[in-house]
């Protein structure tokens, strides 16, 4: 494969509309591959469903996007998922699988995540004679209840030529979680995504927070009026779920807001994962209508623009595999405030408050100073974007991959 032009398809159980941090990645590594002239096309082989398991039959079966990626679609049976395990546990044709791989013909055929293991199981199946296969997990512990998937990842992990883990942390797991040979693993982390120009122009350069510049979207619902100038807005991304820890976070801004020198809001973005109508409720219980904005999930232009806004970004997730949306955050000049979960100890090792994990006083401290304290604020939140754009570009990242694609060992 080494002189032959490589033709990579990625394979993902949901993807464009949808685009969440997997998704993500995975679009914006197919801009960056198809940089390259030893790449010839790039493709997503994925399914008629949004997160977890919507059905959207009226989805197009195949589409080319404006940036020239081939897009096909499956469409599975029944429509509505068995509430186990998102979408995997929809049945989809072998027989379609197969007929769009040999339409598309990769040579790379690129797992992403482990949330798809019949659509990864049959591709290797029909193709394993015939391309390179690349597995990017995410690893999470598996409660009891999902110890089926387990054998699953087992044997991807150990019929694919190479496991590729996005952190040395999750690497060792996925290692002695699966018994992966070592020899077959490389450890690569996503990039980030520089600013969007016009995002940065649309915010105000001497007050970013300021209320004139707020996004015009119909999609915003503002829980409260809107804040005074100068209000230093502290932004959360991430779908309203219990495992996002938006509701911690709220009661730790709620406790924090006493101590602040000066105004100071609390956006939340994302899509509704069942915790929506708690935190609008718990907002008003709060006596927060003021400060507090929910979002929904919102446009890639409309996120940005918060981005170009904002002055502090703060989430508290349970687990996170790579924290995708750190990286986009700091590559906007936005100072972070997490706790110690997943990976975040070893990647957030500038331009960013890693608090021990769920720590109320910690984190009250840390929310407070950064809103408090303008210097230390600017210089942190530069010291990330420094961080971010030298060490994460999806550029650096494409080119790491384009290296496994073609490899033979």
């Amino acid at each position: 494969m080494e002189d032959s032009p490589v033709r990579v398809l990625f394979l993902t159980p949901y993807f464009r509309p949808y685009l969440g941090g997997i998704e993500r990645a995975i679009e914006q590594l197919t801009f960056q591959i198809q940089k390259s002239g030893e790449v010839e096309a790039v493709g997503v082989l994925t399914t008629k469903y949004s997160f977890p398991r919507v059905a959207q039959p009226d989805w197009a079966d195949r589409e080319t996007t404006d940036e020239g990626i081939d897009i096909f679609r499956l469409s599975g049976y029944p429509r509505r998922s068995i509430p186990l395990y998102s979408v995997p546990l929809v049945w989809f044709s072998p027989f379609r699988l197969r007929h769009y791989l040999n339409e598309f013909n990769p040579n790379v055929i690129h797992f992403v995540g482990d949330g798809w293991f019949w659509g990864h199981i049959w591709a290797w199946f029909w193709f394993r004679r015939r391309a390179r296969f690349v597995f990017t997990p995410s690893f999470h512990t598996l409660p009891i209840s999902r110890w089926w998937l387990r054998p699953f990842n087992m044997f991807l992990c150990n019929v694919v030529d190479r496991v590729v883990a996005l952190t040395r942390l999750e690497g060792g797991r996925v290692r002695r979680a699966y018994m992966v040979p070592k020899s077959k693993q490389s450890v690569i982390g996503w990039g980030a995504t520089p600013p969007d120009p016009e995002a940065w122009s649309a915010a105000e350069p001497s007050d970013k927070s300021s209320p004139d510049s707020t996004p015009a979207t119909d999609n915003i619902v503002v829980t409260g009026p809107a804040n005074s100038d100068g209000a230093i807005t502290v932004l959360c991304v991430g779908r309203l779920g219990q495992h996002k820890g938006q509701m911690w976070l709220l009661s730790v801004y709620q406790e924090a807001t006493a101590r602040f020198h000066k105004p100071a809001r609390l956006v939340l973005i994302g899509r509704d994962e069942g915790d929506e109508a708690i935190l609008t409720r718990a907002v008003q219980e709060m006596g927060l209508e003021g400060q507090v904005i929910l979002t929904g999930e919102l446009s890639d232009s409309e996120l940005n623009q918060w981005y170009a806004q904002s002055d502090i970004f703060a989430l508290f997730s349970h687990y996170e595999a790579f924290g995708l949306v750190f990286f986009e955050a700091m590559a906007h000049g936005l100072p972070l405030l997490t706790h110690d979960v997943g990976a975040n100890r070893e990647l957030l090792v500038r331009g960013a408050e890693v608090v021990p994990t769920f720590d109320r006083a910690a984190a009250l401290e840390a929310l407070v100073r950064l809103v408090n304290d303008d210097k230390y604020r600017a210089e942190l939140g530069e010291d990330a974007q420094k961080y971010a754009l030298s060490e994460f570009t999806w550029a650096a990242t494409a080119d790491k991959y384009i290296s496994e694609y073609k490899s033979t060992t």
